[in-house]
């Protein structure tokens, strides 16, 4: 759950709000007379937290997730060396 708190000051006439967020559906309620809360419900995010660096693209797959870890990316390990071939020559670096 995500708390955005919001004040309305000057006028106490009804405001109409809407939000959207695709095909999410956002619930909202009124907190007091000047305060508006917007609640969007978000599952936890339960992948992985710490990657280590590859030469293949990593996807934390996160859209739409909450949140309740850093992310941790680690250092290349100092055992790690790429290897390149020319056709010619193999290089370790």
């Amino acid at each position: 759950m995500i708390r955005i708190p919001m004040t309305i000051s000057g006028n106490t006439a009804p405001i109409k709000v809407s939000v959207n967020s695709g095909a999410r559906s956002i619930s909202m309620g009124v907190t007091s007379e000047t305060n508006v809360t917007i609640i969007g419900e978000f599952p936890d995010y339960d992948g992985p937290t710490t990657v280590t660096p590859s030469a293949e693209q990593q996807v934390l797959s996160t859209n739409e997730h909450l949140m309740r870890d850093d992310i941790i990316i680690g250092p290349i390990p100092e055992n790690y060396g790429l290897i390149t071939w020319n056709g010619s020559v193999l290089t370790v670096s």
